[in-house]
């Protein structure tokens, strides 16, 4: 019988373990181990299909270890024909039979195990072996993997639970590890050698495992359990289809093929234990197999609107009110406006209309001159977006210069100080899935920080080192960055004209290019990025007027909010601050440098003047000519 017709319908990994085991291979199975599998035809517990493949490569003795359960067998004769196999003697009490009944002589005991043992059998039922020891259950499946006469098979579970790194491990731990590797190397062949007796170890990580255990070792290999491929989660979603919720009318036939296609492509990276929650969400939550993408976002991110949904249509409105926010970048919010048009349109080059929708909804670099509004523009979207200002979650990427910093935003590895407290970025994407994500002064990470953005740009989710997945889908992501900002110093010279709006964006857009092609040697990263790239203007002088006077309302609405009536003569205020930003050491550091003036010339003689007079009564603020500070009266 072919590898084909034993094995039917099954995920693509179960090949390879088949083709692994005819070698003679001895075989690591991680990943994800605790998951369902698709295993000839059907979707079976990894630790049920497992059995039946080791029968299908005709081993005869097949057992399971783990320090819970001890050694249970396949077949009900099992533990009998290992004690066979190790030549007879007394065989190990099954659970809860006393070492020697009352009344009786060792023989008499030992008979009288057996017959309960061979009852249990007759009844059916994989008879579980204790043994008083780890050390003696490996000890037995080492005797068993070293005889000839029959062809046998162990799996031992929860491997990282049982072996230990010999560095870290006193010395009953490493007896463990040479154990297992004596039982590897000692495997016979049998029937003639067209098999060898086979261990199979099965642990969610790999790395929890010895590496000196399989590394450069030609009779042992790791292998991969991976999640369900798109085929296979296809294959479970269309035989579960008629228990998810319905509506009426019934869905057709095809619309129900195309909804499952759909959810196959959205649940990439999702398990087959995870579909089986998508069929239970849409029961209780009331949502039919033909809404999938509502379906999936149930799932992730709870009963909630979308606040993507409700944007759509009304981004020319909401280019107006970023205008308002964001002054002096029109071109910046234009851009970005567009994209968001896009992004909420449904539209794209995509050849499969059921494809996978897991990327952010944008993704945009903002570059220029500091102080001109890149963080504000940040804050007016989470604002538009999701009428949530807070939403907005900030990363200063200075923070994030070293080598190791790269794991505070997926959290630490198993093993490493901190890993139970999970990733900064990924816990706080959990917490809030829908949100702007701000990544401050991007250039300055190190470059394993940037590989997370390659895998968030591309996939939408990130594994945390807790082994969860975060999905990015719902948010947002603005880098920044002041690459080229060097040069703007040279620029506000006095009497020297500023560059134009167009002059300013190809310079900042070539700098970006360069730094991350040659400098960086990221293109990949650019090539995420796409049209994305949005250069900002440099503070014109006749900007200034237009920032101070929002300011100046701000000021008047806080005021009043607590009571105090202030009336500003607008005009004096900002004849002096334009005064102040004349100044090129001031315009180099943009719009921010008004907001330290205002506070100045007129916040604190005001709060003084409050101090004063108390909050109920009427300040006029003025400034008189030549004066630095504002009059209250």
């Amino acid at each position: 019988m072919s590898s084909n017709q034993r094995i039917g319908r099954s995920a693509g990994w179960v090949r390879r373990f088949f083709a692994d085991a005819v070698r003679g291979r001895h075989i690591i199975l991680h990943g994800n181990v605790h998951d369902s599998v698709l295993w000839n035809n059907r979707f079976v517990p990894l630790r049920e299909a497992l059995p039946e493949m080791l029968t299908s490569l005709r081993y005869r003795l097949i057992g399971s270890y783990d320090q819970v359960d001890g050694l249970t067998f396949a077949s009900p004769d099992g533990a009998e024909r290992l004690h066979t196999l190790l030549g007879g003697g007394t065989p190990p009490a099954p659970p809860g039979d006393p070492a020697e009944p009352a009344g009786e002589g060792p023989a008499e005991a030992a008979r009288s195990r057996r017959e309960a043992m061979r009852a249990s059998m007759a009844a059916g039922a994989a008879t579980p072996v204790t043994y008083a020891t780890p050390e003696q259950a490996l000890a037995a499946i080492r005797g068993a993997l070293a005889q000839d006469r029959e062809p046998a098979a162990f799996l031992v579970d929860f491997a990282e639970l049982l072996l230990t790194d010999a560095e870290h491990a006193d010395r009953p731990n490493r007896d463990l590890l040479v154990l297992v590797k004596k039982a590897m190397l000692e495997a016979a062949e049998v029937e003639n050698g067209l098999a060898r007796n086979q261990l199979v170890l099965i642990t969610p990580e790999l790395s929890a495992v010895p590496s000196w255990l399989y590394r450069n070792e030609p009779f042992v290999v790791p292998l991969e359990v991976s999640r369900p491929t798109f085929r296979e989660r296809q294959v479970f979603l269309s035989r579960d289809a008629d228990s998810f919720f319905r509506t009426a009318p019934a869905a057709t036939s095809d619309q129900v093929n195309q909804s499952v296609r759909t959810l196959a492509n959205l649940t990439e990276g999702m398990s087959i234990t995870d579909l089986g929650g998508l069929r239970r969400t849409s029961v209780l939550e009331r949502v039919p197999l033909t809404e999938p993408r509502e379906l999936v976002n149930r799932t992730l991110f709870g009963a909630r609107e979308d606040p993507w949904a409700r944007l759509s249509g009304r981004t020319a409105d909401g280019a107006e009110r970023l205008g308002r926010r964001v002054i002096g970048q029109d071109a910046a919010v234009r851009q970005v406006s567009r994209a968001l048009t896009t992004a909420t349109s449904g539209l794209g080059f995509v050849a499969d209309p059921f494809s996978l929708e897991a990327r952010p909804k944008g993704i945009f670099l903002f570059t220029g001159p500091t102080g001109t509004g890149k963080t504000e523009l940040a804050k007016a979207l989470s604002e538009l977006i999701f009428s949530d200002e807070s939403a907005m979650i900030r990363f200063d990427m200075s923070t994030f210069a070293e080598k190791h910093s790269a794991e505070r935003l997926t959290g630490a590895p198993p093993g490493f100080v901190g890993h139970e407290n999970g990733g900064e970025l990924t816990n706080a994407v959990n917490a809030r899935p829908f949100s702007v994500l701000l990544f401050d002064e991007i250039e300055k990470a190190d470059s394993r920080v940037l590989d997370k953005f390659l895998q968030i740009f591309e996939d939408g989710r990130l594994t945390d080192g807790l082994g969860q997945t975060t999905y990015f889908s719902q948010t947002l992501i603005i880098l920044t960055s002041n690459i080229g900002a060097q040069q703007v110093a040279g620029w506000l010279k006095p009497g020297q004209e500023l560059p134009t709006y167009e002059q300013v964006s190809e310079h900042f857009q070539n700098a970006v290019r360069d730094h991350f092609n040659n400098v960086l040697h990221r293109p990949e990263l650019l090539g995420r990025i796409g049209n994305g790239i949005v250069p900002f203007d440099v503070l014109r002088p006749q900007h200034v007027d237009a920032i101070a006077t929002k300011f100046l309302g701000q000021l008047v609405a806080s005021a009043d909010r607590v009571g105090t009536t202030v009336n500003i003569d607008t005009d004096s205020v900002l004849e002096l601050i334009r005064t102040e930003m004349a100044d090129p050491r001031s315009l180099q550091l943009g719009g921010r440098m008004i907001r330290p003036a205002l506070d100045r010339v007129v916040l604190e003689p005001l709060a003084e003047a409050i101090d004063r007079k108390g909050r109920d009564h009427i300040f006029e603020v003025f400034v008189e000519p030549g004066a630095r500070i504002a009059t209250v009266s």
